[in-house]
């Protein structure tokens, strides 16, 4: 598969043509959506580069209106935004991992079961124990 290369004159007539009419936006989603997944996977897992990627074509849409072709082409203002994407991610986990390292491994939590088990355990060790300490074996 080949990557969509941005080219100023397509990018200029898809500008132009999503600014008379938004849902033509789709036509952008369309040509570039590969490339950012691509780039993004590569960086983060798959299910979270879907959801970057969504993120990405989400913001380009919302600031549309701010994009001018003679500053660039679509390609990197939309590498743009995901690059910008990937980094919070990366941020927020770092904060919640280190969160999640403040608060230490979690106390065991008994169950039931395990307490049965245990009492179990121990009614029929009892008498074994009482020899024991009796100074009697067997």
């Amino acid at each position: 598969m080949i990557a969509a290369v941005s080219e100023p004159g397509i990018d200029a007539e898809l500008v132009a043509r999503y600014r008379r009419d938004p849902e033509l936006f789709t036509d952008v989603h369309d040509r570039y959506y590969r490339d950012i997944y691509r780039y993004v996977a590569g960086r983060l897992d798959t299910q979270i580069a879907e959801d970057i990627t969504a993120e990405t074509f989400l913001l380009a849409f919302d600031q549309r209106d701010r994009f001018d072709p003679e500053l660039g082409s679509l390609r990197p203002w939309l590498f743009g935004f995901a690059t910008n994407l990937i980094a919070r991610h990366r941020r927020k986990e770092t904060r919640r991992y280190r969160a999640l390292a403040r608060l230490g491994p979690e106390p065991a939590v008994e169950g039931h079961e395990n307490r049965v088990v245990t009492s179990v355990a121990a009614q029929r060790m009892q008498p074994h124990l009482a020899r024991a300490l009796a100074g009697r074996t067997g």
